[in-house]
């Protein structure tokens, strides 16, 4: 089990590293919204979990006879098609940051904007979203799931296993909660620093994040096919 974590930390520290997640918390604590800021986080550590473990079902070598560390070769293609479609959105967020004009504020998503008028419905649905729809999200938590499965481990190690990931892949909206939880409003100046350096720097965490493991993925995919 310990060389399955091994592998599954790469991906863990790719979905804690997504900005705009970590700003919808941040934005939900600063406006009082405690509650939905626990269900945000609380939907975005079920969906990690969640998606990796039935990934880690779905790929895994469980009498298949396949060698231990080894998944089906659809695994291979679906990690070629999302690291190629990681590395094209990485182009494209590249392209609009290029033609931005470089003294203009960044200019966060409309929904950003309004999370703090959302529903819970609707707070649990977007963590969801941001967690498991989007390409960087989907493909770590697919990553995550199927260098799981691979070794074959059994239903309670593939929970422990999924379950460590959910939690180190969520720390990114965790420790906004915690933060807010040990200081209460002695917390406030300390959020709105860190809302607008993510803000301001996502552009960069994205791109870099994208181009590497959407390479990674590419990578691990046709080598899986070739092997």
């Amino acid at each position: 089990m310990g060389t399955a974590l091994a592998d599954v930390l790469p991906f863990a520290f790719g979905l804690l590293a997504a900005p705009f997640p970590i700003v919808a918390v941040i934005l939900l604590l600063m406006g009082g919204g405690h509650g939905k800021a626990y269900l945000f986080l609380a939907s975005w550590l079920a969906t990690a979990f969640v998606v990796a473990f039935v990934v880690a079902l779905v790929t895994g070598a469980h009498g298949s006879g396949a060698a231990q560390g080894a998944s089906p070769s659809w695994v291979h293609w679906v990690q070629i098609v999302l690291g190629v479609v990681m590395v094209l959105v990485a182009l494209r967020t590249l392209r609009t940051h290029l033609a931005r004009d470089a003294d203009a504020p960044p200019t966060p998503p409309a929904w950003l904007a309004a999370i703090d008028r959302l529903g819970t419905a609707k707070v649990a649905g977007l963590a969801v979203l941001l967690a498991a729809v989007n390409p960087k999200g989907l493909a770590m938590l697919i990553g995550a799931g199927a260098a799981i499965g691979a070794y074959g481990l059994g239903t309670g190690a593939d929970v422990a296993a999924a379950a460590v990931f959910a939690v180190i892949g969520s720390l990114g909206v965790l420790v906004p909660v915690v933060v807010v939880v040990a200081l209460g409003g002695r917390a406030a100046q300390g959020l709105e620093r860190a809302r607008t350096w993510l803000v301001g720097h996502n552009d960069t965490v994205t791109i870099t994040v994208l181009f590497t493991f959407g390479a990674v993925f590419a990578s691990k995919g046709l080598h899986g096919l070739l092997a």
